[in-house]
């Protein structure tokens, strides 16, 4: 699940983890290599992950993997399964292993390979509240380096009624977008410069990535058991994110209230931009435990919850501004730069040239002609609508 930690592990090294508030303290090296765990069990079919990283030095903000360790997750009837490590830190479960039910509980064990035991306690899957609706506002945003107003779209979320009352909810996020290189490729070089086969070919691409952002919220004191548009992300036009088609997948987790009070005190802490003693750091304690020395702060969760989902698609319709993404033009140096091309080392190769309206040849930066150089694949994923 891949907030992948990395808003938990700036937590962990920069305010650190309890259920109450210290004193504050300027010298932050005792929250050093503390185990954080990032993992989730839900109705949905597995595999699932379980990611296994040491807190850093502020400053580092560094991924150290925890890897050799013994990860079970266990039921409440006697069942379990223990994780495959597939990478340095991230466990799995096998496709045809442990499935979540909506109404069981289940619980993670960690040993470490220094022979530490950590445990967290049973929590319930949850039945999931359906989403009623994704939409996105035309939002702007003033922003004091831009001579522009910031223009994208808001997204929201209304939760469908739920059965029960007082209900908590985490929304997590990807996107996915689709985009073009500005220039096709029409020559390629590889020891010899000849004509490139379908120029467009390396032209469109498509980039999912998780939304990094906590999204917590509840219907607790609410006259319905629902809650209507909670806000979630925010794009703007200064990427090509919306330029062409937009895709937006929220995963909405109906869990414990002891998980919500966690994600939430998280997210509270990201937002406090104030100054140094405005807000007293504090440790948010997750729900795991050292079983030999239960005061040993272990950041993170292991999440038990329901889940529902849904996806949506945005154009630019709504947009009624000019994009500010940077478009890459062709100058001077693009076309003297040709001549490094024929000097190239065949560890180099193929070299993607493209020609101007004149047939003139140039060598621009080369995510201008492959869209892949910008993170993205040229595979449309299986979701995708046109």
């Amino acid at each position: 699940m891949k907030i992948k930690m990395k808003v938990i592990l700036l937590i962990a090294t920069s305010v650190l983890f309890t259920s109450c508030v210290d004193e504050y303290w300027p010298v932050l090296d005792k929250y050093e290599n503390l185990l954080v765990v990032d993992g989730y069990i839900s109705n949905e079919p597995g595999p699932y992950t379980v990611i296994l990283s040491m807190s850093s030095k502020l400053d580092e903000r560094q991924n150290i993997p925890v890897t050799n360790a013994s990860v079970v997750i266990m039921d409440d009837q006697g069942g379990s399964e223990t994780l495959t490590e597939i990478d340095p830190g991230t466990y799995i479960t096998s496709s045809t292993g442990i499935q979540g039910t909506i109404g069981r509980q289940y619980k993670i064990k960690i040993i470490t390979s220094g022979g530490k035991n950590y445990e967290s306690g049973f929590e319930e899957i949850k039945n999931p509240v359906e989403i009623d609706t994704v939409f996105p506002e035309v939002e702007y945003h003033a922003l004091d380096n831009l001579t522009h107003n910031r223009v994208g779209y808001q997204f929201y979320l209304n939760t469908a009624s739920a059965v029960s009352d007082t209900n908590y909810y985490l929304a997590r996020l990807e996107a996915t977008y689709e985009y073009r290189a500005d220039f096709l490729i029409t020559l390629v070089y590889d020891g010899t410069l000849r004509p490139f086969t379908n120029s467009d070919s390396l032209q469109t691409c498509w980039r999912t990535y998780k939304v990094q952002e906590i999204f917590s919220y509840t219907d607790k004191n609410q006259s319905e058991p629902a809650v209507t548009d909670v806000p979630l992300n925010y794009v703007d036009t200064e990427t090509r994110e919306l330029a062409i088609r937009y895709s937006l997948l929220v995963k909405q987790f109906t869990l414990s209230e002891t998980a919500y009070k966690f994600w939430n005190s998280i997210k509270e802490q990201n937002s406090n931009q104030g100054g140094l003693y405005n807000t007293q750091p504090y440790q948010i304690r997750g729900n795991l435990v050292n079983t030999s020395d239960p005061e040993e702060p272990v950041l993170g969760y292991f999440m038990v919850a329901g889940v529902a989902k849904r996806r949506i698609f945005v154009t630019p319709d709504m947009l009624p501004v000019t994009f500010y993404y940077p478009v890459c033009v062709l100058g001077q140096q693009d076309y003297e730069s040709m001549s490094s091309v024929f000097l190239s080392n065949p560890s180099d190769w193929p070299i993607y040239v493209t020609t101007d309206d004149f047939g003139t040849p140039a060598l621009p930066a080369p995510e201008c002609m492959d869209c892949r150089k910008s993170g993205g694949t040229i595979v449309k994923p299986d979701f995708w609508e046109e």
